[in-house]
């Protein structure tokens, strides 16, 4: 293996796949890339077997061949370099680098011991989306998935595949966030759940662009290309909740309220409300809402914004901290409030967008 590569390439590749590196490695390999000189240039790769990531990179290939290295040590020494032209070979059993007076040896590892990310092909194709449609649709939904659950589906994103459109659910069983987007795609009553952490990494690496979505059922995997980078996933495996058990169908009081003001008083009130499970009751009168929140040692707050309100007057108590990560993405001017009594799911709008809808459970104090 030798090849020849500018530094600035070679770090924007590492900075694609060293996501997959992992922190807590079972297997030594998982914590090193896999480096592949083939003659369209340099494959990087990486995994920690729940994701794995691999970019190609333009690169003067002169020797074919295949290395694994440590991802840390390696990444770092390429970061040290001063852009321009970087020299790679194999010499016995380390890995040289070379870049004008600076020069380091690695050590490798059996690349055969290295999981192999798997070959796609176009018949494994879903369909494709627009990077700008699924981030705002990811962002939607991905706060309401469980960080650390006794039920592993909780921690994941279902992906609802239907034809020319694609439906985002999360829950973490207190909450439920819906987004759609419209997708590419001929393939319809197909549902796939994909890890919370996945889901998050593909909209960071790709903020731009058409992403192609693609199912490998032999092996129980989900795949993003995007260019030259292919992300992969092992799926969720489990039955995700019905959620549309728990979607509300009719409403006793509906209020329209701008967002900018709910979104202050919701994070004033919250200061007290944290030190009581982050309760904060909302009092919903004609032309106000009222807001509480107590401190049972340190004292109490209110806030009263102005609303439209459709309906009867209303009382219900929300968990402050659900309700802000709605509104810290929402970015509408207004937003909507469905309720249905003080034990009712209360739903969330966006008014101006057809689609997504988020509902969160009451706490019944």
């Amino acid at each position: 293996m030798k090849i020849e590569v500018l530094q600035e390439q070679l770090i924007k590749g590492l900075s694609i796949v060293e996501r997959a590196v992992a922190t807590r490695a079972q297997l030594p390999v998982l914590s090193h890339f896999l480096l592949e000189a083939k003659s369209e240039g340099l494959v990087l790769s990486a995994t920690d077997l729940e994701i794995g990531v691999r970019v190609l990179v333009v690169a003067k290939v002169i020797e074919v061949g295949v290395a694994a290295i440590p991802a840390k040590m390696f990444n770092e020494f390429l970061a040290s370099l001063s852009p321009g032209k970087v020299e790679i070979k194999v010499e016995k059993e380390s890995l040289v680098v070379s870049a004008n007076s600076y020069s380091a040896r690695f050590q490798m590892i059996a690349a055969e011991e290295f999981p192999r990310l798997p070959e796609v092909k176009k018949e494994s194709e879903l369909g494709k989306l627009d990077a700008k449609d699924l981030i705002r649709a990811v962002g939607g939904v991905i706060f309401a998935c469980a960080r650390d659950s006794l039920r592993p589906v909780l921690t994941g994103v279902l992906w609802e595949i239907g034809k020319k459109k694609l439906r985002l659910i999360a829950t973490d069983g207190f909450r439920l966030g819906i987004e759609e987007v419209i997708m590419e795609s001929e393939s319809s009553g197909l549902n796939l759940l994909v890890p919370s952490r996945v889901v998050s990494e593909v909209v960071r690496l790709v903020p731009e662009g058409q992403i192609i979505i693609g199912h490998l059922s032999a092996t129980s995997q989900i795949y993003f290309k995007i260019g030259d980078i292919l992300i992969v996933s092992q799926l969720l495996e489990g039955n995700f909740p019905d959620y549309t058990k728990i979607l509300p169908k009719e409403f006793t009081s509906e209020l329209m309220v701008t967002r900018g003001e709910l979104l202050q008083a919701v994070r004033t009130t919250h200061i007290f409300a944290r030190d009581n499970s982050n309760m904060v009751k909302w009092n919903v009168s004609e032309g106000k809402l009222r807001l509480t929140a107590t401190s049972p040692e340190k004292g109490e707050c209110s806030a009263e914004v102005p609303i439209q309100l459709t309906g009867e007057a209303s009382e219900i108590i929300f968990n402050a901290k659900f309700v802000l990560d709605y509104l810290g993405v929402s970015v509408g001017e207004k937003v909507w409030l469905g309720m249905g009594g003080k034990l009712a799911p209360g739903m969330f709008r966006d008014p101006e967008q057809k689609s997504g809808q988020y509902v969160v459970m009451p706490i019944n104090a």
